[in-house]
Formats: structure tokens, sequence, C-alpha cells
């Protein structure tokens, strides 16, 4: 792997570069970014979408076909997880000896050059912590920060930002242990949760990718959520030096006086020093009250005063298909959300049944048939909270089916929920059958397709 002065030199001779998995968001942000430095950019994902669309508009060719054509002239593949060894656009670039790097040695070496960088890792949260930081940090005029998100907060209208200042805020995924390979000054950590079942067998495998993680910023600051079990187990081991928040104890950062007005929350910030900043959220739910004060504990480790953090806090209305209002349908407004682990299920439907609609009705796609098979009972649980769950079929991404892993059986062990089958037939379904109360779109797979024609047909 390059040291970050040969990776700078090497992009200073504008090389062509190959992006695998060029369509994903963190992949997208890396082109874009790549292009800038006068890089000849280009790239292939199995699937157009519209990022790949605005890649080719901003001058970035994307294929969804393998030719060896494609990678004549190339100096460098960057690529995913996502891509299989045995997959023809990757084996057969190593077989003409391409170098090549992960898309998360690519995202460290970046990051790598700056003086503060901060990374936000975590099972959940990670997109709208990482939104709400790059909100106080753009309300400070005396900053400029390069920003990269797992989702597209509307204020940038993108998943990134290329600033000129010291502070890199990042998004850290620790699927196949990809923030293993950033360099943050400060790592938040929100929370530990078992996930990605086929990569972490158990929690305890989880733990020590988190605590590795931990121990990269022994120069900087942990920043440790300290109500939460599987975080403080990593505080527990780590060699950093430690920063907790809470929202329930005095720790390092911690609030105080928190109320709730429908589903919203008001509270004040404390540290050691006093009172740090009263503070309002503009997106609702008692979990974004952690996800704020982990924010603001970056923003304070940064010098960031006060009175920016209560600015940037309010500014932040959240990031896309995190809770994102999308239309209506019939009387029923429609929100698309990205919670696709029972824990981000039980948190966002907590949240919409304090903001007083009449009934809940959940589409819900899993996704993969690992996590499925792992969280059956706990999605059960979770989901129970809506009036109404229409399961849809579940999302496989890289895995194969597995025997009786699938939505009618889920359906058929659910106490609320029922499968009626493709989008269009619950489509029509949703249509149809008016109802009232609020419609929540959820899952990480191809959901938002169902959105798309939800609204399309509804608007006729």
């Amino acid at each position: 792997m390059m040291n970050v002065r040969d990776f700078f030199d090497f992009l200073k001779g504008k090389p062509k570069l190959f992006f695998l998995g060029i369509g994903g968001v963190s992949m997208s942000s890396l082109a874009f970014w790549a292009k800038r430095q006068g890089c000849d950019v280009a790239g292939f994902d199995a699937t157009l979408s519209p990022v790949t669309e605005k890649l080719e508009k901003s001058g970035i060719p994307v294929t969804d076909s393998f030719s060896e054509e494609n990678y004549r002239g190339v100096d460098l593949i960057v690529y995913t997880g996502a891509i299989h060894d045995t997959d023809p656009v990757l084996s057969y670039p190593r077989s003409q000896k391409i170098p090549e790097m992960t898309r998360a040695e690519f995202l460290g070496l970046m990051m790598k050059s700056a003086k503060n960088p901060i990374g936000v890792a975590g099972t959940h949260g990670k997109s709208t912590t990482t939104g709400m930081l790059s909100s106080i940090f753009l309300a400070d005029e005396s900053r400029d920060p390069t920003i990269m998100v797992g989702a597209v907060m509307p204020a940038l209208d993108s998943t990134y930002r290329i600033g000129g200042g010291d502070d890199f805020l990042f998004e850290a995924c620790e699927y196949q242990n990809s923030f293993l390979s950033f360099f943050p000054h400060l790592a938040l950590i929100l929370n530990v949760e078992h996930d990605h079942a086929d990569f972490f067998p158990t929690l305890e495998d989880m733990l020590r990718s988190f605590i590795a993680f931990a121990d990269i910023a022994k120069d900087g600051k942990v920043i440790i959520n300290g109500d939460n079990p599987g975080a403080m187990r990593v505080c527990e081991k780590t060699k950093s030096p430690v920063f907790i928040f809470s929202k329930k104890e005095k720790k390092d950062i911690w609030c105080e006086n928190l109320k709730e007005e429908k589903g919203f929350f008001s509270f004040d910030i404390m540290t050691q020093e006093g009172l740090y900043t009263p503070c309002t959220l503009s997106v609702p739910g008692e979990h974004n009250v952690e996800n704020a004060l982990a924010a603001a504990a970056a923003a304070y480790l940064s010098g960031i005063e006060g009175e920016v953090v209560r600015r940037g806090l309010l500014a932040f209305r959240g990031v896309k298909r995190r809770f994102e209002y999308r239309g209506t349908c019939g009387e029923m407004p429609v929100f698309d959300d990205y919670a696709h682990h029972p824990d981000e299920i039980r948190a966002t439907l907590k949240a919409v049944k304090k903001l007083g609609y009449e009934s809940i009705t959940v589409v819900f796609q899993s996704h993969t048939f690992t996590r499925t098979r792992a969280y059956w009972d706990e999605f059960l649980s979770s989901l129970s909270l809506a009036d109404r769950v229409i399961f849809a079929d579940i999302y496989p991404a890289r895995e194969l089916p597995l025997e009786g892993i699938d939505a009618p059986h889920l359906a058929a062990a659910s106490k609320n929920g029922e499968y009626l089958g493709d989008f269009d037939a619950i489509a029509k379904n949703l249509l149809e059958g008016g109802g009232k109360g609020i419609l929540l779109i959820m899952g990480a797979g191809d959901i938002i397709q169902l959105t798309d024609r939800i609204l399309t047909r509804s608007n006729f």
C-alpha cells in the first residue's frame, strides 16, 4: 500500500482510475473527488442508477458490462468489498497485474493528509450523526471541511463536499473491517450491536474490530456512547484516550433539562466546564439526542463554540432515506427510512408513535438472507410496534437464498404482517386501499423503487 506522500504524488500525474462498484454512495464520492484532482476517471457498476447518471453527466463514463477494453491504459483499480474475487471485472485486471486498491484504502489515504480527521462509527446512526457533525462544521465560517457521508445530505445535495480546511468528516463503516483502513484523530463510536452476520459471526467478533478501530485514535480521542453497553465494552479495552457522552449520566459531555414536544426534543448540552449550549433538534426521536451529543462532543473537542453547535444542530433536517418525507399516498404521508436492523426499526417506530398519527403502516424489505435469519425474532418484535406490516421480498445483495428465510414466512410468523407479492402488487394495494395514518417504506435494498411507483401512480 502507498504512503500518503506517494499517493498524492501519484494523483498529480493525472492517472487513469477505474472504480468497480462506482454507483455506490461512497464509491461515487471517491470518483467525484478523484475527478476534481484531475484524474481520468471511469467505472463499472452492475446496476445503472440516478447516481451513475450523475457520474456520466460529470464526465465520468460508467459501464454495466465487462470488457477487456475497459482496462486499457488504467493505472489503478479501486474496488469495493461487494465485488467478488472471481468476478471478471476484478479477476481480469488482476491477471494483467494492474495495481489495485480497496475503497477503504483509497479513502484512508485521502483522510491521512488532514489535520483533524473525524470518523463516525457504529452499528446504526452513522449517516445521521455525520450529517449533524457536517451541519455544525458548515455553520462555522472559519471552517472549510471535507465531508464524506453515507447518504445524500440535502444541505449539500450530495454525499460529499471537498473543502480546503483541516477537518475531514467521514462515515466509518465496519463491514469487512473497512474502517480499519482509516486514520481518525477523533473516533466516534455510537453503538456496537451485532450485525453483518455473514462477516461477524458473533458480537465478540464485532467488538474486536471496534476495539481495533478505537486504538487507531491513540494520538487523539475515542468518543464513546456511555449509554450503550457494546460501546462501553470498547471503552474498557481501547488503548486510546476516551471521551464519554451520555443522555443519562454526567460524563465528559451530557444533556440536562431534556424536554419533548410531539416527538421532537430540546435539551442543554453540558460539559465539565458548565453549559456548552442549549439545543433544539429539527429531527424527531430520542435516538437523535444521542446522535446530537456525539456530534457535539466531536465539535467541542475540535474547538467549536457552543453557539455554532446550537445553530448547526437546529439547521440539520436529516439526510436522504432517514425518515425522509417523500409525498402522499391517498391521505397518508409517505416517508422513506433506511432502517434495516431491528434496533433501528424500533427506534424509528418509537419516534413515529409520538408524532400523533392515527395508525402506522410499514412496508419492510429485509436486507440479506443471513441478516434475516440472524435477527428473525428481533425483526418481528420491533415491527410489532406498527399497526400493519407488509413484507416485501428480501433484498439478496451478494447472497443466495436460504431455505425458509423469505418474506412469506416472515409474514406468516408476524402478528400484524402480510405478504402481497412484488412491488407492483404492494403499490396497487396501497393505492386502492386508501387508509389514514402514516406510511413508512423501510429497508436498505431497492425498496426505494416502491416509493417511486407509489408516488408516481398516486399523482395520476
